[in-house]
C-alpha cells in the first residue's frame, strides 16, 4: 500500500498549492508523475488485469473475434500482439496511453486544471489504466471529444464517441450525457436519438449479455454508492457558488446531473450496474464542469468555500480508493495490493 499512500499524499499536497498559489498545469504533471511510474512499472497489478492477459493471448492465438471484446479494442489488441510477444507488456503499454491521453485531454480542456487534480486523478486514474482498461481508453476518448465540444467541433466530438464506443460501449452513455447537458436545444436531442439508434442496432446484442451479468450481481449495500453521490453533490455545490452571478447558466447541467446521480444511486440499491453508472456520472460531473469553467470563464481558485470543498473531494475520493485497495488485498490473481513492480518478478 505504500506506493498508493505516496502518491496519494503528493496528490494532495499539489493540489493545496495550486489552489493557494497558482500554477495547477504544472501540480497536474508533478502530481501525475509517481502515478505514471506506477501505472508503467507495475507487475501484474490491478483487480481486472489478469483477465486482460487470458483474454489478449484468446486473440493473440484465435483473432479477434475470440476476445469477446468490442472490435475496436480487439483490432487494438490483435495489432500489438503482432509486435509484442507478452500480453503483459500490451497490457501495460495501453494502461499507460490511457493515462497519458487523459492527461492531455484535462490539459486541453482546463486551463487550470484544478478538477482534474481534485477528481479525475483520485477518483479514477489508477482504476482506469490498471483495471478497467477498455473504459479508460474509452473516458480519455471521450473527454478529448469535451475539449472539441468547447471549441465548437461538434462532427470531432461525434467522430470521438465512435471511436470510443468501438472500445467500451458504455462511453455512449458518457457521451450522450455530456452533449445533452452542454448543447441543451432539439437538434441535439434529434442527433442524439439517431446514434443512439445506430449503437443499439449495431451493438445491441451486447448490450442484452451485459445486462443480464449484472442482473445476476448482489445489490449494492452499506455505504456503497455513498462516495460516488457525496463527490458529485459537492462538484455540483462547488460549481454553483463559482458560478456567481452567471448560475443561470450553470443551473440546467447542475440539476440533470444531480438528478441522474440520484437515480443511479437508487438503482444500486437494487442492482450492481446502479453503481457502475454512478462512476459514469462522476466522471461526466467532471466533463461537463470543465466546459461549464471553460465557457464561463469561472475561476475555481478564487472562492475559499470553493478551494476547500476541492481539496475535500480530493481527500475523500483518495480514502475510497485507498480503502477499496486494502480491502482486497491478496483477494484473486491480480489485486491492486499488495503493489509489486514488474523488475521483482524478473529478479
Amino acid at each position: 500500500m505504500k506506493p498508493y499512500i505516496v502518491c496519494y499524499l503528493i496528490l494532495l499536497v499539489c493540489v493545496g498549492a495550486s489552489l493557494a498559489w497558482g500554477r495547477t498545469r504544472t501540480a497536474a504533471v508533478i502530481a501525475f508523475a509517481p502515478m505514471m511510474y506506477l501505472i508503467t512499472a507495475r507487475g501484474l497489478v490491478g483487480v481486472d488485469s489478469a483477465f486482460y492477459v487470458q483474454q489478449f493471448d484468446v486473440i493473440r492465438y484465435q483473432g479477434f473475434l475470440a476476445g469477446g471484446f468490442e472490435p475496436g479494442f480487439a483490432i487494438i489488441v490483435e495489432v500489438l500482439s503482432y509486435v509484442f510477444a507478452d500480453s503483459f507488456d500490451i497490457l501495460v503499454i495501453l494502461g499507460s496511453v490511457a493515462a497519458l491521453l487523459i492527461l492531455a485531454a484535462a490539459l486541453m480542456l482546463e486551463r487550470e486544471p484544478v478538477l482534474f487534480l481534485s477528481l479525475v486523478l483520485p477518483f479514477f486514474l489508477f482504476d482506469m489504466t490498471m483495471n478497467g482498461l477498455r473504459y479508460g481508453l474509452a473516458f480519455s476518448i471521450i473527454a478529448f471529444g469535451a475539449a472539441a465540444l468547447i471549441a465548437g467541433r461538434r462532427w470531432l466530438f461525434l467522430a470521438c464517441v465512435v471511436g470510443a464506443a468501438t472500445i467500451q460501449i458504455t462511453s455512449v452513455l458518457l457521451a450522450v450525457g455530456v452533449w445533452t447537458l452542454v448543447e441543451v436545444r432539439p437538434r441535439t436531442f434529434l442527433a442524439i436519438a439517431l446514434l443512439g439508434a445506430g449503437m443499439l442496432y449495431q451493438f445491441g446484442g451486447y448490450l442484452g449479455d451485459k445486462a443480464a451479468q449484472n442482473a445476476d450481481l448482489a445489490a449494492a449495500g452499506g455505504l456503497s454508492g455513498v462516495v460516488p453521490l457525496l463527490v458529485t453533490f459537492l462538484m455540483l455545490v462547488a460549481i454553483g457558488l463559482a458560478s456567481g452571478d452567471r448560475w443561470r447558466s450553470v443551473a440546467v447541467p447542475v440539476l440533470g446531473l444531480a438528478l441522474l446521480q440520484l437515480t443511479a444511486f437508487g438503482v444500486s440499491r437494487v442492482y450492481y450496474a446502479g453503481l457502475r453508472v454512478q462512476s459514469i456520472v462522476v466522471f461526466m460531473s467532471y466533463l461537463v464542469f470543465a466546459i461549464l469553467v471553460s465557457r464561463n470563464h469561472i475561476d475555481l481558485r478564487r472562492n475559499k468555500l470553493v478551494a476547500a470543498i476541492l481539496i475535500f473531494v480530493c481527500i475523500i475520493s483518495s480514502a475510497l480508493r485507498l480503502k477499496n485497495f486494502n480491502d482486497e488485498q491478496g483477494v484473486g490473481l491480480s489485486p491492486f495490493a499488495p503493489y509489486y513492480y514488474a523488475s521483482d518478478v524478473i529478479a
